[in-house]
């Protein structure tokens, strides 16, 4: 028997379950508002591009997602943060950041789990708050922020200020199938020189333009359902750019040479940068 004052596996074993327990339970509550600025976030360099990127629930493939993104973002020189847990993704964040990207939807889908072990099963993050839809308003339209929304953050029409923001509405998407991405709008930066590709799964939403200023990118048709859609688009509100792409349910898209190409121009357009060759 190990004596009173000696460190024994078992004790160690006990005190850390303990403490992750302890540390789990408090690392979430629901109720609680936006945090503080992380402070493991440094400081906004001079002259340095920064892209934000909050995506991830259990219906989308945040491992694809992120690096996918990233590889983007750091090819152009750009740094790249990517954040998993809504809460985080606060108005001194968006205030630091010169693009902000979503592909999230406002339906509370849980998609996480907030430590090394989850006692309880609240893992909502409260997107997409109050605040955090005037935040994204005010830093596309009076700060120049650009702003991508992709795939699903279409499905916020609840959120009536950022759906104008976006300036569309949603059409739900139909099954999973192959979609067809075509008639590339040869007049717009983002799209010019694109020729048709086929993606190998995906789900097809719509967008309906709603903004008179929105202009479309590209259409997609699905090969199983045979809807036809808008699938991207983009436009200029206040001093900042919006673009939407509406493909991405799988890591697909993220893979695809050709829908990697879109991100890629979608991003510089938001930033209201020239659009440079992608040789990724």
């Amino acid at each position: 028997m190990a004596s009173q004052g000696k460190t024994t596996r078992r004790n160690v074993m006990k005190a850390g379950i303990a403490s992750a327990a302890t540390a789990a339970a408090s690392a979430f509550t629901p109720k609680e508002s936006h945090a503080a600025m992380p402070k493991d976030i440094r400081p906004k360099a001079k002259g340095e591009t920064r892209v934000v990127f909050l995506g991830g629930d259990q219906l989308h493939n945040f491992a694809a997602q992120e690096p996918a993104l990233r590889r983007i973002c750091e090819r152009a020189g750009w740094t790249f943060f990517a954040i998993h847990d809504a809460r985080y993704l606060t108005a001194d964040v968006v205030a630091e950041a010169d693009l902000l990207m979503i592909q999230r939807w406002s339906g509370q889908v849980a998609g996480w789990v907030p430590g090394p072990i989850q006692e309880e099963g609240a893992t909502m993050d409260g997107y997409m708050s109050d605040e955090l839809e005037e935040v994204i308003v005010e830093n596309v339209r009076n700060r120049g922020m650009g702003f991508m929304s992709l795939h699903c953050t279409i499905a916020a029409m609840e959120k009536r200020k950022f759906m104008e923001l976006i300036g569309v509405n949603m059409i739900i998407h139909g099954p999973l199938q192959s979609l067809r991405v075509h008639n590339f709008n040869q007049d717009h930066p983002i799209t010019k020189g694109m020729k048709d590709f086929d993606i190998a799964l995906d789900e097809n939403f719509g967008a309906e333009l709603i903004d008179p200023n929105a202009v479309k990118l590209y259409e997609s048709t699905g090969y199983m359902d045979k809807r036809h859609d808008v699938g991207g688009w983009c436009l200029e509100q206040g001093k900042g750019r919006v673009v939407g792409l509406l493909a991405g349910h799988t890591y697909f898209a993220y893979q695809d040479p050709n829908y990697v190409q879109l991100y890629w121009r979608g991003a510089h357009w938001a930033l209201k940068r020239d659009i440079p060759p992608y040789n990724g």
